[in-house]
């Protein structure tokens, strides 16, 4: 092949890369990489822009030193494109995603989405978790009731004993706040993660659902529902509606992301005021109120009848996550 030509082609490859490059770079300096990636996986997108940057200057030095007509030892496998119109294809393969990732504004998930995926009030994995857990309660209650039956009937007969050789008995450990608490929890079976959460939730006057405990304290909430019944709670989220809500219902929603947007959840609160239907669809706002617990298909489930809703902005950071860490010391 001509040589003016083969350098056509490596001015057009590094062109594509150096694009390539500055998008990922656009989207990391703008803070907006975590509308399509979860922060967990930034990391493998600055290696990434480390490894472009490098096969962007390899590719620019090939303009100027030249190459032959084959750059590596797989001869005619795979060959530029000959034809004009050939390269414009192949070509705008890659410069058409460029262009509409400098061009196209970026936009995040909201009701649209969250209409075709369902949204999670009540986690099915929660209610499965919690049938277990109760079934399990309820057999090892049983059982220890048996065999407190059996160890009763076999139990020898003791004459009571005189005041004075009696031991006296120590009177119990008044237990703190924290330690009643915890015990209250600890009772339901789900493990010290979720204990520990619920206590940190439970010990606040107003309960701040913020973004670092967003997934973890809804899923705690749920578990621990009548417990937490009656307190106040305060929050923020996009508002998603579904066809068959009233007029003062709308469900308070953040999308949680596992790795990128495709396979994004939708979580939320049921949220209840009487001017409800003012604020519009997909519209950022914070919301307080007080839980009281509903029946829903037989499941207990929070609605958050609200005292105040105000709009904010969409946080820098619209998506929420697992955190799967201990609760912070209060």
């Amino acid at each position: 092949m001509d040589q003016n030509k083969l350098k056509r082609h490596h001015v057009m490859r590094s062109l594509i890369l150096a694009g390539i490059t500055a998008l990922l770079a656009y989207l990391i300096l703008s803070e907006t990489l975590s509308h399509y990636l979860a922060p967990r996986l930034h990391m493998f997108s600055y290696v990434t822009l480390v490894i472009l940057s490098l096969l962007t200057m390899v590719s620019i030095r090939q303009i100027f030193v030249g190459s032959s007509v084959y750059d590596c030892d797989c001869e005619e496998h795979h060959k530029v494109p000959r034809t004009p119109m050939g390269s414009l294809l192949v070509y705008s393969l890659f410069v058409l995603p460029i262009v509409m990732g400098f061009v196209m504004p970026d936009k995040i998930l909201g009701s649209d989405v969250a209409e075709k995926r369902g949204i999670t009030l009540l986690s099915n994995d929660v209610r499965k978790l919690a049938d277990v857990t109760a079934n399990a309660n309820a057999n090892a209650t049983e059982n220890e009731k048996q065999t407190a039956e059996v160890k009763e009937d076999a139990k020898p007969s003791v004459e009571p004993q005189s005041e004075a050789t009696n031991q006296v008995a120590t009177p119990p450990v008044e237990a703190t706040d924290d330690e009643q608490l915890r015990q209250r929890f600890s009772n339901g079976g789900f493990g010290d993660f979720y204990t520990d959460i619920a206590v940190f939730l439970h010990k606040q006057p107003v309960i701040e659902l913020n973004d670092k405990v967003f997934l973890d304290g809804l899923t705690t909430m749920e578990l621990y529902a009548k417990e937490f019944a009656g307190k106040e709670l305060e929050t923020i989220g996009f508002v998603y509606r579904q066809p068959d809500f009233t007029k003062q219902q709308f469900v308070v929603a953040r999308f949680s992301v596992t790795c990128c947007t495709a396979d994004s959840s939708v979580y939320g609160v049921l949220v209840e005021k009487e001017d409800a239907n003012k604020w519009a669809k997909d519209s950022w706002v914070k919301v307080r109120g007080k839980l009281e617990l509903r029946q829903v298909d037989g499941y207990d489930m929070l609605v958050l009848k609200a005292s105040q809703v105000e709009a904010v902005s969409a946080p820098k950071d619209p998506y929420v996550y697992y955190s799967f860490e201990a609760a912070p010391d209060s």
